[in-house]
């Protein structure tokens, strides 16, 4: 049925084209990230859906998955060296599998399998955004519920933490 091993050694390092997409760097190493472990996974069916504060309501006849960073914060790691100092941020970003509310038993099993394959594949990962390198700390499962808009979404939580120089 739905299998939800983990996919192996992805190439994460291989998205420093971040910069070329525009926005956010780190916003679109995550975003980049998703679509690739979705891609390569050869047996998730269903798309990233940018959801984030684009006006457009997203197709519903078939689950998709989608992003919200949730924020973090920033703190000087060494000092001395105006800069050239280091500074870790440390943050958190949720990946949801959303699927139509009631749309039955194999629906919500996909949902919990892809999200679980998604979590084996962001574990203790490491990519780049733009000149930093991110590195996931954590992949928790947050569980499933029904969001504002009247679907059903399993979740997972990814702790990063990023080095700059400035």
């Amino acid at each position: 049925m739905y299998g939800a091993a983990p996919f192996g050694s992805l190439p994460f390092s291989a998205f420093d084209q971040t910069e070329a997409a525009g926005g956010d760097t780190l916003r679109n190493a995550f975003r980049l990230n998703l679509e690739s472990v979705l891609e390569l996974s050869g047996w998730i069916d269903w798309p990233h859906r940018d959801t984030l504060n684009t006006g457009l309501k997203p197709d519903a006849s078939t689950g998709y998955f989608e992003l919200e960073f949730a924020g973090g914060s920033e703190e000087q790691f060494t000092s001395g060296a105006p800069t050239r100092n280091f500074y870790r941020e440390r943050g958190q970003v949720t990946i949801r599998a959303v699927v139509r509310q009631n749309a039955g038993l194999t629906e919500r099993n996909k949902a919990e399998s892809y999200i679980e394959a998604v979590r084996m594949a962001f574990r203790s990962a490491r990519f780049v955004a733009g000149s930093r390198n991110v590195r996931i700390t954590s992949t928790g499962a947050m569980g499933g519920g029904e969001t504002e808009a009247g679907m059903w979404a399993e979740s997972i939580a990814l702790a990063y933490e990023v080095y700059s120089v400035g």
